[in-house]
């Protein structure tokens, strides 16, 4: 009897890590067959029908993952895409703040004393990911762990 796993994620709400976030949906949405509903538009092989309740199921699941108050910024939204792509807008954009508070993050990153090495390297790891998820890029004898 193979026993089934309960996939919960921690709803997002607006000021933790949004990517780590985004990971986590995704591959609920890929684990419950929902993960075409994130395509720019439907594929051929999709009846009208069930394409608008696969982004219906996905747009509510997406949401179900959210806090309230981020709830409230795409509350007006159905599209799982649209609302998938306004929450990147919002918490995941090239700006020139976003790209200077990363940097920012990079340059003033320290272990601090008796902290815990795994999750220093871990928090470490997580900056030069966002690093390139905003465009940036910082030369390796700048990136010293």
């Amino acid at each position: 009897m193979t026993k089934s796993v309960k996939f919960e994620v921690p709803r997002f709400n607006g000021t933790e890590n949004f990517s780590l976030w985004q990971t986590r949906v995704k591959d609920m949405l890929n684990k419950n067959g929902m993960k075409k509903a994130l395509l720019e538009k439907k594929p051929d092989s999709i009846m009208h029908d069930d394409w608008e309740e696969l982004q219906k199921k996905a747009g509510s699941t997406i949401c179900t993952c959210l806090e309230d108050e981020v709830v409230h910024q795409v509350i007006d939204l159905v599209n799982s895409k649209e609302i998938w792509d306004k929450l990147e807008k919002m918490y995941m954009s090239k700006s020139p703040f976003s790209k200077l508070y990363v940097k920012q993050r990079l340059y003033l990153f320290k272990m601090s004393e008796g902290s815990n090495l795994i999750q220093h390297v871990n928090q470490f790891n997580q900056i030069t990911a966002d690093l390139g998820r905003v465009g940036v890029t910082v030369e390796d004898k700048k990136i010293k762990l």
